[in-house]
């Protein structure tokens, strides 16, 4: 998948998981209205981290890692989950003190709750984007690995997830605003004129998450030949494998050049190596044979068999600059 497919599915997903949401929300028949909004919260972060999590997970991982796979949506559905629920519940308490405070008329009560109610989308995005990176810190943390490219990865989902709230927040205030002049009736339900300000949410935070990703990534290979061509994965995890086996992170199948573990891109303290396997066909960089391992540059070619890789990295400040 390209990066600009993955921002696009992160998009178009998230609008739908939103309105999946919604759908749900309808179900929590509860008389308080913080505890509705607290519900309906809860149902828009699993939805959302559930959708969201899928993707990442089909983006970075293989058929046969389907457990890892099933392990990280489920907790990052829990973390969306909760985010929804604590965004609802104190985005709807806030907003309606203020609200009562503020009465019929225009006032300063009336700014602050609608800022308290963007601020409850807001945190709701911060946890959906932080969702999808929660299980590989804390396993990685548990086997004693280098979390430096999963914190980057989490922090980034971090930003998106509150931009997309944030702006999602403020696009939901204006159609909630737009409906009550149509309708003729106060919209005064923290998560409802209904469900377009719900598919709208959901695309913001789904679209901020992805752009955010992308954006920020640190470093990032290109499959230029060779099977699936144009695909693009970002470089997190501390070794990332390379190979025609099923469990590589990056397989090149219908090559017999290329052996089942053909190499490896190690995240050296910030520093990228590729390591050939030993494989008899080799391992070339920029038409050069690897023997054991090099460091990689942006912009270098890697060739295995017929398939031709592109190694990109973002451009670091040095030291004093």
């Amino acid at each position: 998948m390209s990066f600009r497919r993955f921002v696009y599915w992160c998009a178009m997903c998230g609008g739908c998981a939103a309105y999946v949401g919604w759908l749900l929300g309808l179900l929590a028949l509860v008389n308080d209205s913080v505890l509705q909004a607290a519900f309906k919260g809860m149902f828009l972060g699993m939805a959302l981290a559930l959708a969201l999590g899928l993707i990442d997970a089909l983006w970075n991982f293989s058929a046969s890692q389907l457990g890892q796979v099933i392990t990280r949506v489920l907790t990052a559905q829990f973390v969306g989950g909760v985010g929804g629920f604590l965004g609802g519940m104190i985005g709807q308490l806030l907003y309606g003190r203020l609200q009562a405070r503020a009465g019929q008329g225009f006032s300063l009560a009336l700014i602050f709750a609608w800022v308290f109610l963007i601020l409850g989308w807001t945190f709701t995005g911060l946890l959906i984007g932080a969702s999808v990176s929660t299980f590989d810190l804390f396993a990685r943390m548990l086997r004693e690995e280098e979390i430096g490219g999963v914190k980057r990865k989490l922090m980034n989902g971090v930003l998106g997830g509150a931009a997309g709230g944030l702006l999602g927040g403020f696009f939901f205030l204006v159609l909630q605003g737009g409906w009550s002049l149509v309708l003729h009736s106060k919209a005064s339900d923290f998560w409802s004129p209904g469900a377009t300000g719900f598919v709208i949410l959901g695309m913001c935070i789904g679209l901020l998450i992805g752009l955010a990703q992308v954006i920020l990534k640190e470093a990032w290979v290109k499959v230029e030949a060779g099977f699936r061509p144009g695909r693009e994965l970002i470089l997190s995890k501390p070794e990332t494998s390379i190979g025609r086996a099923e469990g590589c992170d990056i397989g090149l199948f219908g090559d017999p050049a290329v052996d089942k573990l053909h190499c490896r891109i190690v995240n050296q303290g910030g520093r990228y190596l590729l390591v050939d396997e030993g494989s008899p066909a080799g391992t070339y960089v920029n038409n050069e044979r690897v023997d054991g391992q090099r460091a990689l540059r942006a912009g270098d070619e890697i060739r295995l068999g017929k398939c031709v890789l592109r190694f990109g990295e973002r451009h670091k400040r040095e030291a004093g600059a």
